[in-house]
């Protein structure tokens, strides 16, 4: 179980499941066994889009931007499904679609002064430096007003600088919006430094969960990451 406003980061060698989980949580595969519920609301079988309109929103391990669109349009794209106008009033230009434009530009801009990207707002989203590229692809998911958001392997690529500003980040996604976060990450000081739980999976189970200062200590983890013969050698 999830609770609201906390961090959690699932770990695992790879193979281990982790973005298989990702894939179930948004409706990409269907669980072969059980069900999924989110807000006391099964959403097993539930299309993608669907799930998203109910507040859970991703990212990928490999970026997926819209790279010949500017930035700016990128996070307008992320607030389709809570836009209320219809086509009719699109090719009229009635004031309920006036609203809604304003009100979807308004809050794409807000999300590109949170995140840091006003000055790049009318770059091309593949001429945006990688950690620049992260934080794009975050601010798109938040512009699905995501009560869940998961973040798949942020990290990865990262140099040390752009690490320590994505700690930052969303220290503050947490604090700021009172988001629900779940991130897969291999880079365990990121892990370590800013989870308040840390579920381990190997081939597909469960194998630990805690606190993370407990979850590292777990004989089972250190055998999954490092083989049968590590608690041996780390006696």
């Amino acid at each position: 179980m999830l609770r609201r406003a906390t961090f959690f980061s699932i770990i695992g060698p790879n193979g281990a499941g982790k973005t298989t989980l990702f894939n179930i949580l948004t409706g990409v595969y269907r669980p072969d066994t059980g069900y999924v519920t989110f807000n006391n609301k099964r959403i097993s079988g539930m299309a993608p889009h669907h799930i998203a309109k109910r507040g859970i929103a991703r990212t990928f391990q490999n970026i997926r931007l819209f790279g010949a669109m500017t930035v700016y349009e990128n996070v307008l794209i992320g607030q389709h499904p809570h836009i209320r106008y219809n086509y009719l009033d699109a090719i009229f230009g009635t004031p309920r679609c006036t609203r809604a434009e304003k009100r979807a530009q308004e809050e794409a801009e807000q999300l590109l002064d949170y995140m840091g990207l006003s000055a790049r707002a009318y770059d091309l989203a593949q001429n945006l430096p990688y950690g620049a590229q992260r934080r794009l692809e975050i601010a798109r998911a938040l512009a699905l007003r995501p009560k869940l958001l998961l973040l798949d392997e942020p990290a990865a690529g990262m140099n040390p600088q752009e690490t320590d500003e994505l700690k930052t980040l969303i220290r503050r996604l947490r604090d700021d919006r009172n988001i629900t976060l779940l991130l897969i990450e291999h880079h365990m000081k990121v892990v370590m430094e800013i989870s308040d739980r840390v579920v381990v999976l190997d081939y597909g189970k469960k194998i630990a969960e805690g606190a993370p200062a407990e979850v590292r200590k777990e004989p089972a983890v250190i055998e999954a990451y490092l083989g049968k013969g590590a608690m041996g050698n780390l006696a």
